[in-house]
């Protein structure tokens, strides 16, 4: 089975992905990745240099894994992965995230209709 995530607000095309298991294992090794880098971010010590240097070094990360999630698992060309680097990054995050939704069997769409009845 594949599901179809819509790379609009990225200037991009629709995407197919496949819900194999190896893009399954993707999905949440990213996940895992951003809890991570997250958790470094959010723990900052502003009174301790080192503190803030780790998590300047991590809010780099996050933004490279974000990429280097999207890259394999939509199979970016160079020109895509550079659409996706020039976008507000929290457009990028929304996208990753749906993929992730998506791929994972969690459709936040069915949910909020279920919310609302």
């Amino acid at each position: 089975m594949s599901v179809k995530v819509n790379g609009k607000k990225l200037h991009l095309t629709t995407f197919e992905v496949p819900t194999t298991g190896a893009n399954i294992r993707k999905c949440l090794v990213a996940q895992r990745d951003f809890a991570k880098v997250n958790q470094t971010i959010s723990n900052v010590d502003l009174e301790n240099d080192e503190s803030i240097i780790n998590s300047l070094d991590a809010q780099i990360k996050l933004i490279d894994t974000y990429t280097d999630f999207l890259k394999p698992i939509l199979k970016l060309s160079n020109d895509q992965v550079k659409k996706v680097e020039d976008s507000d990054f929290s457009d990028v995050v929304d996208f990753a995230n749906e993929v992730i939704e998506k791929v994972l069997g969690f459709d936040s769409d069915k949910s909020k209709e279920s919310e609302s009845k």
